[in-house]
């Protein structure tokens, strides 16, 4: 979204809310009604652009209606777009980075990638980097790696390890600063995502072990009772 001056973006909020020269309605999900300008909307989102100068139903109506997300959310994005301000937070920042991919939204886009960031931990980090892959979030997707990497016997006990992709798994064991106590975990991390999914990944294990886990770094007792 283009940078505007605070004094505009308080004249454009308040023609909004007086209904002042608007020409298009939103209804959302919930039956409700937005009042705005197509102008407005065109100027801050491809997605509006093009759903109001195509030759769409949509840009001969004075009433449009909007289902990409729930109400609440679409009240929130209306309100960025005519203010350049809105709150993320853990409950809403998977739903808005999923609405800013559909609205072309590059800034907000950004600004949930950095809050995504910020609540890197071991627990969430597969989570995080399958999002990051879904919208091709390239900053989350390096963190989520590194911090992979270094907290390794953390993350793979986290619930969403196991729905890594098999590049994800392959890239992280290989990688020289991966942190882990011995080699014996990276296999019975392999071993655990293998499983999960056995019947699809059966034929993916060998391809892993052999090439990727360092099994000179194994212990004796580890080697003679697992592997």
């Amino acid at each position: 979204m283009a940078s505007y001056p605070k004094t505009l973006l308080t004249s454009l909020q308040k023609m909004r809310d007086n209904e002042l020269m608007t020409d298009v309605t939103l209804k959302l999900p919930d039956d409700s009604t937005i009042s705005c300008h197509k102008l407005i909307l065109i100027a801050a989102s491809p997605y509006f652009e093009t759903m109001f100068q195509s030759g769409l139903k949509e840009s001969q109506e004075q009433e449009v209606e909007l289902k990409f997300s729930d109400a609440d959310t679409i009240r929130m994005l209306v309100e960025y777009i005519y203010s350049n301000e809105i709150e993320i937070t853990e409950d809403n920042v998977e739903t808005l980075v999923d609405a800013s991919e559909l609205l072309l939204l590059k800034d907000l886009k950004i600004s949930c990638e950095d809050f995504f960031v910020k609540m890197l931990n071991s627990s969430n980090c597969s989570k995080l980097r399958l999002l990051g892959t879904k919208y091709d979030l390239r900053n989350l997707i390096a963190s989520t790696f590194e911090f992979i990497a270094l907290h390794f016997e953390d993350v793979v006990n986290s619930r969403d390890f196991d729905q890594l992709a098999e590049e994800d798994v392959l890239e992280v064991i290989s990688d020289d600063r991966l942190v882990a106590k011995n080699e014996g975990v990276v296999f019975e991390a392999v071993v655990r995502w293998v499983e999960a999914d056995a019947e699809a990944r059966t034929d993916v294990f060998t391809r892993m072990i052999a090439p990727r886990v360092r099994f000179p770094f194994c212990t004796e007792s580890f080697l003679g009772r697992t592997v």
